[in-house]
């Protein structure tokens, strides 16, 4: 009973730490962004509002879902736009649409301006985006997580038993103070007998 407590323990540790690190958030560190889809320029794709995913990847193909940052210098830079890779490369620069759009974008990200692959799309969820970007929020998720890991209950462990302590010994003596017995006086060796009187008496 108790080692299926402990290793159920364990195993319900290691599914969070593989969680977090799955979706530990770029601004944190990790591979994956949180995406919010503004407008309808990918319908029916996505949708405005919707959730998307994304895992930064080494290097992409032609006809993925990306997110990609505005590249420096260039109108808007810096803001983030999601729509599909319909030609060019990583090194000269991509070419990007939108599906719901029959123009092609003005801009030509490399791969260092991708955010990433979109992995997942969460219908209407993309209002949360914020808080998961939030390194505060995340660090509570995190704490609550470590917290209920923490309570589950463990059976205690038995205390270990006492060595048996060792009988006296029934050899006559009184123990000193370093634990050896001294042996009874014998009365035939007493001074009494040794120095004194030695007259008889009648």
């Amino acid at each position: 009973m108790r080692q299926g407590l402990r290793m159920s323990r364990w195993i319900l540790l290691a599914t969070l730490l593989a969680g977090a690190v799955m979706f530990w958030p770029q601004s944190l560190g990790g591979h994956v962004a949180y995406v919010r889809v503004d407008g309808t320029s990918m319908y029916p794709t996505l949708h405005n509002g919707d959730l998307a995913v994304v895992r930064k990847q080494s290097a992409y193909r032609i006809g993925d879902i990306v997110a990609y940052r505005i590249p420096h210098g260039e109108f808007g830079a810096g803001a983030i736009v999601i729509h599909r890779l319909i030609a060019g490369d990583g090194t000269s620069g991509y070419v990007t649409k939108g599906d719901n759009r029959t123009i092609k974008d003005d801009w030509h990200p490399r791969t260092a301006d991708v955010v990433g692959l979109v992995r997942y799309d969460v219908p209407g969820a993309g209002n949360i985006v914020a808080d998961l970007s939030n390194p505060m929020w995340l660090g509570g998720i995190v704490g609550g997580l470590t917290a209920v890991v923490m309570a589950v209950p463990s059976t205690p462990r038995r205390a270990r038993r006492q060595p048996p302590q060792p009988r006296p010994s029934r050899h006559s003596g009184t123990p000193d103070l370093a634990g050896e017995r001294r042996p009874e006086p014998n009365p035939e060796r007493s001074p009494a007998f040794a120095g004194g009187d030695s007259r008889r008496h009648p």
